[in-house]
């Protein structure tokens, strides 16, 4: 029998990655026991942004708009991919109600640092270059708007995929207001194409996790493995509750 979650317990608020919407979490959320709340960054659906041109800072900005609107009580933000980006940022904003941050294939950078410092670093200038093309081509549009006839300029998914990637990635992370004690997990995807493994495990660093926790699945378990995911994501709300507890 599960157990019903009491007003004490921690939500999860989950945020989605490149290319994606707060839709991409809803088999998951099937599956949680916890509460929970998918997010919706700037740029689709009923968030309007030129989806080029979305800072961490709009992005962190319209989430906790969301959480603080939707919940009460302790949280664990949880990030997908490119919506690791997003994290400290968000928490920093959420300040003491959060206990928890878990990078599910999550993509971050060390204070001050980029994405792109630790993926392709390399790479810079070509990507550079290909951004500033991307929003001249791009400009004003969204991906998914709701309704759908709200916007005539859309993005389908691989091409929005590929925008906010280079778009967030880019940018400069910043951990001021996120306390060093907060305890971070790491997500590693098995089977996941997009990251190698030891550009798993710097990630892993660079967000200062602690623990590093194992799916054997591609990069998006949200739809490759969504029951486990559940599991493994109410595990850590349930040590979390417990903690809050004591």
């Amino acid at each position: 029998m599960k157990a019903r979650p009491t007003g004490s317990d921690p939500t999860l608020v989950l945020v989605h990655g490149a290319g994606n919407t707060s839709l991409v979490w809803s088999r998951v959320q099937e599956h949680l026991e916890h509460r929970s709340l998918a997010v919706d960054l700037p740029g689709r659906r009923d968030r309007p942004a030129d989806i080029t041109r979305v800072t961490i800072d709009q992005a962190a900005d319209g989430a906790a708009e969301d959480v603080d609107a939707r919940t009460t009580g302790p949280l664990i933000l949880v990030g997908h991919s490119a919506g690791g980006i997003v994290l400290p940022a968000l928490a920093a904003r959420l300040g003491d109600r959060v206990e928890h941050l878990v990078f599910v294939a999550g993509l971050c950078a060390r204070d001050g640092n980029t994405v792109v410092d630790t993926v392709r670093p390399e790479h810079r200038e070509e990507m550079v270059a290909r951004l500033a093309e991307m929003r001249v081509r791009y400009q004003d549009h969204m991906l998914d708007p709701v309704p759908r006839d709200s916007a005539d300029a859309l993005v389908d998914v691989p091409t929005a995929m590929g925008i906010e990637s280079l778009n967030l990635m880019g940018q400069r992370v910043s951990w001021d207001g996120v306390p060093d004690a907060l305890e971070r997990t790491f997500v590693r995807c098995l089977r996941d194409r997009i990251q190698p493994r030891a550009l798993q495990a710097e990630l892993a660093e660079n967000c200062g996790a602690s623990t590093v926790l194992d799916l054997d699945c591609g990069h998006t378990p949200a739809l490759a493995a969504p029951d486990r995911l559940a599991v493994l994501l109410d595990a850590i709300a349930a040590r979390t509750a417990g903690s809050l507890r004591r």
